[in-house]
């Protein structure tokens, strides 16, 4: 997408419309067509670039039986875009609303892990929808803390101990696999 060429390149400020078209080789009055707005866009891309986050960092999570362990690594993935790819961890929280950008990205995801832990009894939550919120809510924080320098270095093992303790598992497990080898990094797709 030219669009997110551009914001990787110059960054949101740097943004305008006709660079955008001009970037993807169609006329400026079609933008309107897809988008009412800079902003629409900007959000766009974002949106575009999570959901393409979400599916890779979900790559390997389901070979695990226990949820909790899926779980973790998938938090911990997320998370650790802040110190892997600052650049688009600042985009993501910087957005307006990047708290609902987020949640409504990667949701799908998230509930899948979670209502697989649910049936399986591994977790216990009082409501699904308040969780998820509580969960997503609490990625862009952390997100937001590591790139203020407010959070300590291992802050994604931190924040999936907690995610862990919230879904209902115990602390001496939620620390102990809150701590597994993570793998490779995941990076946002910037190639589509």
């Amino acid at each position: 997408m030219a669009a997110r060429e551009l914001i990787t390149a110059r960054g949101v400020a740097g943004l305008r419309i006709a660079d955008a078209t001009d970037t993807a080789g169609v006329g400026r009055g079609s933008f309107y067509n897809h988008f009412g707005s800079l902003d629409e866009l900007v959000e766009a891309v974002v949106v575009e670039s999570i959901v393409a986050l979400a599916a890779r960092t979900q790559e390997g999570v389901d070979d695990h039986e226990d949820p909790a362990v899926a779980a973790s690594l998938a938090d911990r993935r997320f998370i650790r875009i802040a110190y892997d790819d600052p650049a688009f961890a600042r985009l993501l929280v910087h957005l307006g609303h990047s708290d609902s950008v987020f949640l409504r990205a990667i949701e799908p995801y998230v509930r899948r892990i979670v209502d697989r832990g649910l049936a399986s009894g591994r977790f216990r939550v009082t409501d699904l929808d308040v969780a998820l919120n509580i969960l997503c809510g609490g990625a862009v924080a952390t997100i937001r803390a590591i790139l203020e320098d407010r959070a300590p270095p291992d802050a994604d093992r931190v924040h999936a101990e907690l995610t862990l303790l919230q879904l209902g598992v115990a602390a001496s497990e939620a620390r102990a696999i809150s701590r597994m080898p993570l793998g490779p990094a995941v990076a946002p797709d910037r190639a589509t």
